[in-house]
């Protein structure tokens, strides 16, 4: 592997809390890279990812370092068109909740709209927005990472798996104009051509997919919108629940790492692609400390699981992430200051009709 560029991915790492996105962003990275000749774990510790993101779909990491990680993968093999490579290989049920919500709307223009509405409880650095006139409609796409102008493996991996959802979406009826980006044109086309398949105009002042206002309201057979409505109910709670601060962000990455036994500072840390100190300092704001919110955040998923007496200690300790019961059974004595036994009897005893 060739060393010349590995120095730009350390580069591109700004050590501050920034957007997040699942890691089902990385959906046959390992594949790809290792086919064109790199260490795909090499390149995830150079861009401070956590390995266990090539695993499992639902881990929140950082857009920077996702960013990153694509432009240096491109550099290092010579793939011009990386992120166009990834997408090709993406299918609508790696969009996880909003492939499915997508699905259940009546047309190709209602699945849009719903899915710039809630795209960022998935992708926190994805921003989508529906520009019509009715004549020419405008999707446009903006990915917000840090530091600026280092996207262009992630915007048109973004274009490519928007545009193959409404061609899946519509049964391959779906037909775009053109596909407009900011960036300049790369050497060599061939990529584009047979991934996006339409026109593609580079150095633009926007990143967007034009289409005809009428192809939008092409119908989505087989939909159910009841199934659809509630799907939205429920993204609907996550978006009033969502925030930007850093504390909201951890507390949803520490409620991730918990069940693997991995919850640790400098996990949490990588996770957001930052360093520990950053991460700590950045708390310290808000008077806290990464242990502390750790702690927290156990604490309340612990009362959440023994509320309902269902689940037996081991399997609670094993979800909160302690090597064994005893640990747990210490760190809840500390905690609450009696046994997990104690508190399930005691909140049996206050509950109404008791």
């Amino acid at each position: 592997m060739r060393r010349a560029h590995l120095h730009e991915i350390r580069d591109a790492q700004i050590p501050e809390i920034g957007c997040l996105t699942r890691s089902a962003t990385l959906t046959g990275y390992e594949t790809l890279a290792s086919s064109v000749g790199l260490d795909p774990a090499h390149m995830l510790q150079l861009a401070n990812l956590p390995t266990e993101a090539l695993r499992d779909p639902e881990i929140l990491i950082s857009v920077d370092a996702v960013s990153a990680l694509l432009e240096a993968t491109a550099k290092e093999s010579g793939q011009e068109a990386f992120g166009l490579l990834l997408a090709e290989t993406r299918r609508l049920s790696n969009l996880g909740i909003l492939g499915l919500l997508v699905r259940e709307e009546p047309t190709l223009r209602a699945a849009m709209e719903s899915l710039t509405r809630y795209q960022r409880v998935q992708n926190s650095g994805l921003a989508l927005r529906l520009e019509d006139d009715g004549q020419t409609a405008l999707i446009h796409l903006d990915l917000q990472v840090r530091p600026h102008g280092s996207a262009r493996q992630g915007i048109e991996m973004a274009a490519a798996i928007t545009l193959g959802m409404l061609r899946t979406l519509s049964n391959d009826i779906f037909k775009a104009e053109s596909i407009c980006f900011m960036h300049g044109r790369p050497d060599c086309l061939d990529v584009h051509r047979r991934v996006l398949g339409v026109p593609i105009q580079f150095a633009q002042t926007f990143n967007a997919i034009a289409c005809r206002s009428r192809e939008l309201n092409l119908p989505i057979t087989r939909a159910e919108p009841a199934f659809g409505h509630s799907l939205k109910r429920w993204l609907d709670r996550q978006l009033a629940d969502e925030k930007d601060e850093p504390l909201e962000q951890i507390r949803r990455v520490i409620q991730r790492l918990l069940p693997t036994g991995e919850c640790s500072v400098e996990q949490v840390a990588a996770h957001l692609g930052t360093h520990r100190r950053t991460l700590n300092r950045r708390l310290a704001i808000a008077g806290v400390c990464v242990s502390t919110v750790i702690d927290d955040v156990r604490a309340e998923l612990t009362e959440s699981y023994l509320d309902n007496g269902r689940r037996p200690i081991y399997e609670v300790a094993n979800l909160l992430g302690f090597a064994c019961s005893a640990d747990f059974s210490r760190w809840f004595r500390a905690r609450f200051g009696m046994t997990a036994s104690q508190w399930m009897e005691a909140r049996s005893l206050s509950r109404p009709g008791q």
